[in-house]
Formats: C-alpha cells, sequence, structure tokens
C-alpha cells in the first residue's frame, strides 16, 4: 500500500513536469534568437531603416512563436518591436523590467558588435506570464537589434 500512495503522490508531479517540458519545447533556442538577430541585421544592411517596416509587422520570420525582433534606435527609442506594436517610440533607457531592474540600461551599455546577453524579467507574449528572459542584443550602426528567450 505505501508503494501505491507513492505512485499517487507522484503522477501529478510526473505530469505537471512533463507539462512545463513541453512548453518550455515549444518556445525559441538561443541558437534561434541569435540567427533572428543575424537575419534582421543582414534585411537591415540590404534596405537601411525601410527593413523596420518588415520586422514590426513579423514578417518574414521575425516573430516566431515567443520569439521576435526588437530595435532600438541611436537615440535608445524602440523602433522595431514585433510582438507589441505599442512599445515603439519608447525609450529604453529607462525602462525596468517586473522586478524594478533597470534592464534597458543593461542592453544599451552591453550591447556590442560581437553581441551580448542580457538577462531580466518580461511578459511572455505566448503565456501573457512574467518569466525570465535573455535577450541577445547587437549593435550594428549606431542601433540595438535584439532577440529573446525564455528561460525556465
Amino acid at each position: 500500500m505505501p508503494l501505491c500512495n507513492a505512485v499517487r503522490l507522484i503522477a501529478p508531479l510526473v505530469l505537471l513536469l512533463a507539462t512545463a517540458l513541453h512548453a518550455r519545447a515549444d518556445g525559441g533556442t538561443t541558437a534561434e534568437a541569435q540567427a533572428m538577430v543575424a537575419k534582421a541585421i543582414a534585411l537591415y544592411r540590404e534596405r537601411g531603416p525601410a527593413a523596420f517596416d518588415v520586422m514590426n509587422r513579423g514578417e518574414q520570420g521575425f516573430l516566431d512563436r515567443d520569439l521576435y525582433i526588437f530595435v532600438i534606435g541611436p537615440d535608445n527609442r524602440t523602433v522595431v518591436h514585433a510582438a507589441d506594436n505599442s512599445r515603439i517610440g519608447a525609450d529604453l533607457s529607462g525602462t525596468t523590467d517586473a522586478e524594478g531592474t533597470p534592464f534597458g540600461k543593461a542592453i544599451i551599455e552591453q550591447a556590442s558588435a560581437d553581441g551580448a546577453w542580457v538577462d531580466y524579467k518580461w511578459p511572455n507574449p505566448a503565456t501573457g506570464a512574467v518569466e525570465a528572459k535573455s535577450s541577445w542584443v547587437v549593435r550594428y550602426e549606431g542601433y540595438i537589434f535584439g532577440c529573446g528567450v525564455y528561460t525556465p
């Protein structure tokens, strides 16, 4: 009987863990985030600022599951946010995450030509929940191109 009770207690936990792993499996990966940034920079290189219209519409793969491109202009204002166009024009320099961490400033300071990862908490567009996020940010011709992944 103790084994049967243990199974009854453990089974729901196993189901919950399997559900969580499946949900994460549907999310983007760090390699996909880096590839999306590289793709955005390539489109910008080809079309200049006209590329931002394509990115803002999420076309050509700039919005994929919980992955989306964002671009910050030389004035620290958002020029692209494929998941939430209402963020366009927002000044990133004073932006804080759900815990009050000034991650906007960290993105501006840490973005480089080689790229950097910046960690913060942000709403996941796929779930609506605030989750840990790590964004790959690359500075190119005065703009910061970024894409993040939600981490468990």
